[in-house]
């Protein structure tokens, strides 16, 4: 699985580059990735969230004794 510290630095380092660059065309790729590395973690991390789960399951209430 893809670390998602990994991509957001990653995405960081995109919109560091394209606050310099002087290319029209560089500036908008660079801005493109930094938005899809950035989604990309998110994504990584609500997945791993939703694979995690609760550690254990609670009954509900009518179930207790």
């Amino acid at each position: 699985m893809t670390d998602p510290n990994n991509l957001r630095e990653q995405a960081r380092k995109c919109r560091l580059r394209f606050k310099t660059a002087i290319d029209d065309e560089l500036i908008e790729q660079l801005r493109i990735w930094s938005v899809e590395l950035a989604d990309k973690a998110d994504t990584v991390e609500r997945h791993a969230a939703e694979s995690e789960g609760p550690s254990y399951r609670s009954r509900p209430n009518s179930a207790r004794v």
